[in-house]
């Protein structure tokens, strides 16, 4: 059994995968298997996936038809032999000691999840802000939290797990920001928490993406039902993080309300007054003053004058599109 179980999903990538594939096989660390799910994928994916495995036995591939990015995930866990388990989107890439270092770093501190920062490329211009100025050791509470509070990014793919932290938990299929749903789930089961100050991934931020693409009712009504799941786990396990996971599901409950207005969304929706419901719920949280300028505008808005914020919404989709 190989030590270490990397997931790709692929679908609709073909000029991005040979990039990410090579990536991954030329990794300092090579006792791994690479599962490349293709999730269904019109264009030639299926078959470069294919090639690869012809060329290099760590290599295995799932045809599968269409069923998301979760979905696709999901089936490659359900089929992982690794005692770790890594993931990584198709279009992105990662640096070649990755592995190896953060493997290292696991087994030096008995940890349960090493997570790693990222570089945000952009129009061939990588940017790096790390999260903490230093490497960080947390225990299971306190990493619950700094994920909760949105210290720690929620992204799957700069991250290892132990399969034991993974256990049932899956993504859910159909949701986009499913990692929001998803990654805290795996640090609750876990221990101990570590965190390297390194850039080892390279997230690629594409022009049209789903989730670049800021006004789409969807994508944000998805993320706030993470949100608001998040919050009911810190309340029903009664962690410190409680008014920070209100917070954040507040806010995005009031931008969620926005691309509804920005796209005209029938307020008789199940989807519309279940975001409408929750505010109505959160009007009078107590710490209004640590909210962001803007939603603290749209909270006071959806207070006192919504159509201020039907206005601003309409607006900013204006905006977006120009």
């Amino acid at each position: 059994m190989p030590k270490l179980s990397i997931i790709v999903p692929v679908y609709k990538v073909e000029q991005y995968i040979h990039k990410c594939v090579d990536s991954i096989l030329n990794q300092t660390f090579t006792d791994f298997e690479l599962i490349l799910v293709d999730d269904g994928s019109p264009d030639n994916c299926g078959k470069i996936c294919d090639e690869y495995a012809q060329k290099d036995e760590r290599v295995r591939v799932i045809h599968k038809e269409n069923g998301g990015l979760s979905d696709a995930r999901n089936a490659g866990i359900d089929v992982a032999t690794g005692e770790v388990i890594g993931f990584i989107d198709s279009d992105d890439w990662v640096e070649r000691y990755m592995y190896q270092e953060m493997l290292n770093y696991m087994e030096e501190n008995n940890l349960d999840i090493v997570c790693a920062d990222t570089n945000q490329v952009k129009d061939g211009k990588a940017k790096f802000k790390p999260r903490y100025s230093k490497n960080k050791i947390w225990l299971k509470d306190e990493a619950t939290c700094e994920i909760l509070n949105g210290t720690l990014d929620n992204a799957a793919w700069n991250k290892i797990y132990k399969r034991s932290v993974i256990g049932n938990v899956r993504y859910p299929k159909g949701r986009i920001y499913e990692d929001v749903a998803t990654t805290y789930k795996f640090i609750s089961n876990s221990e101990k928490v570590g965190y390297i100050s390194k850039p080892y991934y390279n997230y690629l931020k594409r022009k049209g993406s789903i989730v670049a693409s800021g006004f789409n009712s969807k994508s944000r009504y998805d993320c706030f039902l993470g949100y608001r799941e998040r919050l009911n786990f810190a309340k029903e396990n009664n962690l410190s993080c409680i008014n920070d996971c209100e917070l954040l599901a507040l806010e995005t409950a009031l931008a969620v309300l926005t691309a509804f207005y920005a796209n005209d969304e029938n307020k008789a929706s199940e989807r519309f007054i279940d975001v409408s419901n929750f505010i109505n719920e959160h009007l009078n949280i107590k710490y209004v003053n640590r909210m962001h300028s803007k939603h603290k505008f749209l909270l006071w808005s959806f207070k006192n004058c919504k159509s201020v914020h039907k206005l601003y919404a309409k607006l900013s989709g204006v905006s977006k599109r120009v």
